[in-house]
């Protein structure tokens, strides 16, 4: 006979959990109630659970007739199974990719003149970031979640996504930006401002398992096995923790502007970055970019572990 942990008393009422993570957070909603479909689906068919549950009771049970599910006896005693996410959405693949190409903005030649030329030249330019995170592929099983990806695709945009199979989401921002420098040019020298713009992409495929509530039961009748004739089983214990897997794409775009001079003459020839300070350039707008477009990606996963007592198996109380 399988060994199962019995706990007198009536079972503790199923409530939604949230749960949260450094980085990905998932918040359950109003969880739907587990179908004898879904375990199916779960790699468990009902047959199936009935030889695990009658093991665990000692063989006393007559037949699939006596596993209820969310009803029946489950319903009485108020043994409730639901579908939930389980732990934290993590990566499974990132793929970037960076391009870079220069433009010419500005230049003066003075090498044919024996005097240092001046110009103020202003440089106007728009900064772009924007991100979308895509339910790649549907759960098989009913899911009523929103999951949370920080940092989608290495965007710095943090989206909340619901699991459902049509969901996608987009976060966008652009901020416009201007600066002025002196351009000295000295004589016998060339002097060029160089515009270079520069577009990073990526794509990020996540996870998201899903399973059972912590606390799911079925209810189980049959000849009287320790003392009842009706037990609720938890179904994470009786059926080793079912999983599915919840596939999410995200992918960004991130277009930015850099500046840098490149001067020619009878010492030859340097390039020099020219730095640009965000909040200067565009004081009224910079507060729009959210911090993390500017941001490298981090991602630290860590699993929270609850404390309480788990459940195997409760006894009906009250029986007639």
């Amino acid at each position: 006979m399988a060994s199962c942990t019995t706990l007198l008393g009536p079972p503790p009422s199923s409530s939604s959990t949230s749960s949260t993570v450094e980085r990905t957070t998932v918040t359950n909603m109003s969880s739907p109630k587990t179908t004898w479909e879904d375990l199916s689906r779960l790699g468990w068919p009902i047959n199936e659970v009935y030889k695990k549950a009658n093991a665990n009771r000692g063989g006393t049970m007559k037949g699939i007739g006596d596993l209820s599910l969310n009803s029946g006896i489950a319903a009485e005693y108020q043994w409730w199974s639901y579908n939930t996410t389980i732990g934290q959405p993590y990566i499974l693949g990132r793929r970037p990719n960076s391009i870079s190409r220069e433009e010419t903005a500005w230049s003066y030649d003075n090498t044919q003149n024996n005097r240092p030329f001046e110009q103020q030249w202003t440089e106007s330019w728009t900064n772009s970031s924007s991100a979308t995170l895509t339910v790649a592929n549907s759960a098989s099983i009913t899911l009523s979640n929103h999951v949370t990806i920080f940092n989608v695709a290495s965007s710095g945009f943090d989206i909340s996504i619901s699991t459902e199979s049509s969901s996608s989401e987009t976060k966008e921002t652009s901020y416009s930006l201007s600066s002025t420098w002196t351009m000295d040019v000295g004589p016998g020298e060339k002097l060029s401002l160089i515009r270079v713009i520069t577009t990073i992409s990526e794509t990020a495929e996540y996870g998201q398992d899903f399973g059972l509530e912590s606390g799911s039961r079925v209810g189980t009748k049959g000849d009287r096995y320790n003392g009842h004739y009706y037990w609720g089983m938890s179904l994470n214990n009786l059926l080793n923790n079912p999983r599915g897997r919840l596939n999410l794409q995200g992918s960004s775009k991130n277009v930015t502007y850099s500046f840098k001079l490149v001067r020619e003459g009878p010492k030859g020839r340097t390039s020099t970055p020219l730095p640009v300070d965000l909040y200067e350039a565009s004081a009224s707008q910079v507060a729009q970019a959210p911090v993390g477009v500017l941001a490298n990606w981090t991602k630290t996963a860590t699993e929270d572990v609850g404390s309480a007592p788990t459940e195997d198996m409760v006894p009906g109380i009250g029986e007639l």
